[in-house]
């Protein structure tokens, strides 16, 4: 008979990996709610507030909102606290100066890689857009349209430059929620269409030739005049009695 190895101790469990950890939940949903426009520019985010809405401590907000002070969506202000950010009109202009630069040269790239399935995937996600428009549901397309940018940035193969694309397009989000201008279409799925139609032609130059006018079309549906107009009061208010 072998000699015994002494008692056994059982070993507890693994307990399997969390997913969704609370602060990237968190993140994700102030995210979503600062780019889709629920919650507006200057906006103020108490973290009093959103650690009872979300019924964690004021730590984690303040960490999540830190993360979102990196990437411009929040501004940090001292003794005051924390708002959504509020692009000024140059920031803006730099903005869409950067998309049209970063997206045209990563869509050049993209044209001599991509595959039919990519292509089905961006044609897909144009209907889907379309179907937004046509039901009125304007928040979805405002998504629809921000993950368009974001997918082709993604297949395009650098990471670095996705990682610009995918701030500038949230960046962007602020600045149409602040300047858009009335009854405004900032991003109309047809001009996404001959883009995708473009990159099935393998087309590079066509592809930034459409990105750059696409984008430029997004700049021109936002008011971004800095220089206020004069106001004549005495044609504007009467004199009391």
């Amino acid at each position: 008979m072998p000699p015994s190895s002494g008692p056994q101790t059982k070993q507890a469990p693994v307990a399997p990996k969390r997913r969704g950890r609370a602060d990237e939940r968190i993140h994700s949903e102030i995210y979503s709610a600062i780019i889709n426009h629920q919650l507006r520019p200057a906006t103020p985010l108490q973290e009093d507030a959103l650690a009872t809405a979300f019924g964690v401590s004021r730590t984690l907000i303040r960490k999540v909102l830190q993360q979102l002070s990196h990437e411009k969506l929040v501004e940090l202000i001292p003794n005051k606290g924390a708002i959504v950010a509020r692009p000024s009109v140059e920031e803006a202009r730099q903005v869409f100066e950067a998309r049209r630069e970063i997206e045209c040269i990563l869509i050049r790239r993209l044209a001599a890689t991509i595959t039919d399935a990519e292509i089905t995937g961006l044609r897909a996600a144009v209907e889907a857009e379309a179907r937004a428009q046509e039901q009125g549901d304007k928040r979805r397309r405002l998504q629809l349209s921000g993950d368009f940018h974001r997918e082709l940035a993604s297949l395009a193969g650098n990471d670095v430059l996705k990682d610009f694309v995918h701030e500038l397009v949230s960046r962007s989000s602020l600045v149409i929620a602040l300047y858009e201008s009335p009854g405004a279409v900032p991003c109309a799925y047809d001009e996404h269409k001959r883009i995708v139609d473009a990159l099935a032609k393998r087309d590079g130059e066509d592809a930034a030739r459409n990105m750059e006018h696409h984008l430029r079309h997004v700049e021109a549906q936002v008011d971004l005049s800095d220089v206020p107009a004069r106001i004549d009061f005495k044609s504007l208010f009467r004199p009391l009695g």
